[in-house]
């Protein structure tokens, strides 16, 4: 799982200590995901062939599951780009979740509560659960309210001790303009934005206007 806290080293090597229960359910769910015959999403997405410098980012990090930000274009263009994202990582098989900061709020803030309190969300359609072992795609981020940033806050800074029951193994957010401008008008909490700081991908409708 990506670094808990902001402006880590993207790589290191760290003593472990024996895996808690919640630790045992995360890894569990990741290792369905990896397993050969799991459906790759939880719905289909036409996913269009990707810019040539989005695929070059794409093959470097293969390997990893830092969270992604992707900053620009539309809203298609972003769900396209982050599922090309999840098909090309180890989590290929497992599913692509995407969610709406404004519709889908509210839900998103009940599973993430329930996930830090260690009671069972009884909502059918808990996006935690559907995502479970694969990528969460969270667009339009930063019109997310302060308390729900927060509590995903409290989340991605514990994984995976901090939390009980399914989760994502991959979070990729979406957004129209930069967090960095959020965060500085006072919208967006700086701290979310540094552990969602990890693969930034920037568009302009239509091309790719850059990428790191």
């Amino acid at each position: 799982m990506p670094p808990a806290t902001g402006r880590e080293p993207r790589t290191g090597v760290a003593a472990v200590a024996a895996p808690t229960g919640a630790q045992r359910s995360y890894r569990d769910g990741l290792g369905r995901a990896l397993r050969p015959g799991r459906s790759s999403g939880s719905r289909t997405l036409e996913c269009c062939a990707p810019a040539p410098a989005h695929s070059r980012l794409i093959r470097l990090h293969r390997h990893s599951l830092f969270h992604l930000l992707l900053v620009g274009g539309t809203n298609g263009e972003r769900e396209r780009l982050a599922f090309a994202f999840h098909r090309g990582s180890p989590l290929e098989r497992g599913p692509f979740v995407p969610l709406d900061a404004g519709r889908d709020e509210d839900r998103l803030r009940c599973a993430l509560e329930h996930a830090l309190s260690a009671v069972t969300c009884e909502r059918v359609d808990n996006p935690l659960r559907e995502s479970e072992g694969g990528t969460l795609f969270l667009d339009r981020v930063s019109h997310l309210s302060l308390a729900t940033q927060h509590v995903l806050l409290r989340v991605l800074a514990g994984l995976p001790a901090a939390v009980a029951g399914p989760c994502f193994s991959r979070l990729a957010v979406g957004s129209d303009e930069p967090p960095e401008d959020a965060a500085a008008a006072g919208r967006f909490h700086p701290a979310l934005f540094d552990i969602l700081d990890k693969i930034r991908v920037e568009l302009r409708t239509g091309a790719p206007a850059g990428a790191r």
